[in-house]
């Protein structure tokens, strides 16, 4: 990151529930990025989700919190859950600019693709840098035209982490709940024992 300030960086999600590769994911932006704090913030009601059942924002928020417990270097915003309504990131980020000068927005391979279709992609572009995870079954050089293409039309700034790809998804681990299946190697212990104890996805499998 050169001799720059050290940025913020800001991971988003629905977090239904939090899994190992979210952890992985900020494990690898905040080494390589060398950031001074990386923030998890769980959305209200993300934009693409607003037809689909979403587990209630308090369990969200506490498996989240549950799941950086151990990592003095992240921590939980609830800043999204009590704005409510549909958590635009454009909204969220023009809220952190003006707590910090730097921000690095994290964000997984097929997100970044789709990135200028979603709630006014210039206010994302202008107010954070974006950190792509090269994952997700997609060609590198098909990632950097992207960013080529972001650069050019937004003056976008774009950082591409290397970490290997990683089959878990919130889908999928739903399902596996619903249909009996151990997730105790997808989840931390933590968020695995509150998933048990609170009888959450049994029966409830959400796309």
């Amino acid at each position: 990151m050169g001799g720059k300030e050290r940025a913020w960086g800001i991971l988003g999600g629905t977090f239904d529930p939090v899994h190992l590769a979210h952890i992985r994911l900020a494990e690898h932006a905040f080494r390589e990025l060398e950031l001074e704090k990386l923030t998890f913030i769980p959305a209200y009601i993300p934009p693409h989700k607003t037809d689909k059942a979403i587990t209630d924002k308090r369990h969200r928020l506490e498996m989240t919190k549950l799941a950086v417990k151990d990592y003095k270097e992240f921590e939980v915003s609830d800043m999204e859950l009590r704005l409510s309504g549909t958590s635009y990131t454009a909204r969220t980020l023009t809220l952190l600019a003006e707590q910090h000068d730097r921000i690095v927005f994290i964000l997984g391979a097929d997100s970044f693709m789709a990135l200028d279709s979603w709630y006014r992609p210039e206010i994302i572009f202008a107010r954070a840098e974006i950190a792509c995870a090269c994952r997700d079954g997609i060609n590198i050089g098909t990632l950097k035209d992207r960013a080529v293409f972001y650069k050019e039309k937004y003056g976008a700034v774009t950082h591409f982490l290397h970490m290997d790809d990683t089959d878990i998804s919130s889908t999928e681990i739903r399902r596996f709940i619903a249909d009996g299946q151990d997730i105790s190697g997808y989840v931390p212990a933590a968020v695995y024992e509150y998933i048990r104890e609170n009888g959450l996805y049994k029966g409830n499998v959400k796309g």
